[in-house]
């Protein structure tokens, strides 16, 4: 949008993109316009809404369970592990979530606000207005589940009533539909059917990742990303069990979490940023536990035992961190962390309530700020591809093509300003079509390869195994590994027997067939 001065279209390759609507575009352009292109710049749109929403957890903590509790839910929202990691990354997610508690919030207060009944609800509306501008119809469908599950569970008349009502909706409207209105415009049916039907309708019956699709997806994102507070998880989970009809908060808190698991689990595409709004309701139960906690200490022994369980099991995770073979780069900061869990599990079994916390606060510190101090280089490489981006442009010679994965492609051809081609096992590997060349499958990268003499390629651990049984990549050496990333440049094989396979693999049975590869090796 810098480059181009249209503020209007999203693009990718030089081409419209309608995945996202357009609110986090404007807010990550004018960052850059105002800061320049740099990393701070483009962090902003994501780390100052994921402040937001700590500040405004506690601000409406305080009305809603107590300044304690408050504190005590900004304080599990902030360091917990999922809130941690994606409050640093560019993601639409991230404001979309600050928008969404917005929205709740306000309606809340418009329950025990009467006398500003009106105001709050408009301000709820105004709220879901930026969540439409910003990821699309889900954030208003994932508040109105929540609401209608709770003026059911709660027994509860919705505040949808009075001229704050069509107030609301005109401002919901005036925010939300003139840029659609204007794509619609500018693009027409290609637009709705990109948008509308396949990147909203289509999720719920087709899986963009068909690896996450399970049906304990979400539970496990909960219950992982709310490390290092599972133990007070549990707590927060018993204590919804015993007294979720008698009290109104706790029906508030845990039909928003409920009603929004039972909807993602239900669509087909999963991914775990898409669940982190939830992590508020959470936080604010969480918060309520520990609250209660501190004043009344243990309830019964089934909470003991679960919380002291779920101490002891986090520690395990974070002590097998050094098993993992990708993790090991973590090694330092996980150990610190399981030190913090180990001395957090001895307080919650002797009873010291805020040692408990001030560890388990703690851990994500040494995690987080151990890893950003002490293995930046891994960090960077797990998570950009602009390391992977310059190992490529340092072995390229002269104007040798780029081949990358799906997932890296964009990012090699933001940081390279160079074509890529995607390199993937089928036609169409993007659930968003991009205006990319495509190299699919074995024969198709020989056939490049041959007709360019070399390419510089970028491959995916995961699908290593695959692609190494090209010949190509037999020829090519070592790669050089970026975390989860292989670089390798490939090379046109010119050797007979390296000639002999890629003949082989066109016409399988042929008397070359036998020709031991271990020879070359």
């Amino acid at each position: 949008m810098v480059a181009t001065g249209d503020w209007t279209t999203p693009q990718i390759f030089g081409r419209p993109q309608f995945e996202k609507p357009i609110l986090f575009y404007w807010l990550t352009a004018a960052s850059f316009k105002v800061f320049g292109e740099t990393e701070l710049a483009a962090r902003i749109p994501s780390a100052l809404p994921a402040t937001l929403l700590v500040g405004l957890v506690y601000a409406f903590g305080c009305g809603f369970a107590g300044r304690r509790a408050a504190f005590l839910a900004a304080l599990v929202l902030a360091t917990g592990l999922e809130f941690a990691i994606m409050s640093r990354l560019m993601l639409t997610d991230i404001a979309l979530a600050l928008f969404i508690a917005g929205a709740m919030f306000c309606y809340w207060k418009t329950q025990e606000d009467q006398a500003k009944r009106g105001f709050w609800l408009v301000l709820h509306f105004v709220c879901g207005g930026l969540a439409l501008l910003t990821k699309g119809p889900v954030g208003s469908l994932a508040t109105l589940l929540a609401l209608a599950v709770y003026s059911w569970l709660a027994r509860v008349r919705m505040s949808y009533r009075g001229r704050a009502l069509w107030g609301g909706l005109a401002l919901y409207a005036l925010i939300g539909i003139p840029w659609y209105a204007v794509m619609l415009w500018k693009y027409g049916r290609e637009y709705f059917d990109a948008f509308f039907i396949h990147e909203n309708v289509m999720r719920v019956f087709q899986a963009e990742h068909p690896a996450n699709n399970h049906w304990y997806y979400y539970v496990a994102i909960l219950a992982l990303g709310s490390i290092p507070w599972m133990p007070a998880l549990s707590l927060a989970v018993n204590r919804a069990w015993r007294n979720l009809r008698s009290e109104p908060r706790l029906a508030f808190l845990w039909s928003w979490i409920l009603s929004s698991l039972v909807f993602l689990t239900i669509v087909q595409s999963k991914l775990p940023s898409y669940i982190f709004y939830v992590f508020v309701p959470l936080a604010l139960a969480v918060g309520m536990s520990l609250d209660d906690l501190l004043a009344n200490g243990f309830r019964t022994r089934l909470d003991r035992n679960f919380a002291i369980g779920l101490a002891i099991f986090q520690c395990l995770v974070a002590l097998a961190v050094p098993l993992i073979k990708v993790a090991r780069p973590f090694t330092a900061p996980a150990l610190a962390m399981g030190a913090c869990f180990v001395f957090g599990a001895v307080m919650l079994w002797r009873q010291r309530w805020w040692g408990a916390i001030a560890s388990s606060a703690t851990a994500t510190f040494a995690l987080v700020g151990g890893a950003l101090m002490f293995s930046i280089d891994h960090v960077e490489s797990y998570s950009s591809a602009r390391p992977v981006a310059l190992a490529m442009m340092s072995g390229q010679q002269g104007q040798e093509p780029l081949i990358a994965g799906k997932f890296l492609a964009r990012g090699i051809h933001y940081y390279s300003h160079q074509p890529v081609f995607v390199l993937a096992n089928k036609e169409q590997p993007f659930w968003t079509p991009h205006p990319l060349p495509v190299i699919a499958g074995r024969d198709a990268l020989t056939e490049f390869v041959q007709k360019h003499g070399a390419a510089c390629a970028t491959i995916r651990r995961s699908e290593w195994s695959f692609w190494q049984k090209s010949p190509l990549i037999a020829a090519a050496g070592e790669p050089q590994w970026f975390g989860d990333n292989a670089v390798i440049r490939l090379v046109a094989p010119d050797d007979p027997i390296v000639k002999r396979e890629l003949t082989d693999a066109r016409h399988p049975g042929s008397p070359h067939d036998a020709s031991p590869r271990s020879n070359r090796r």
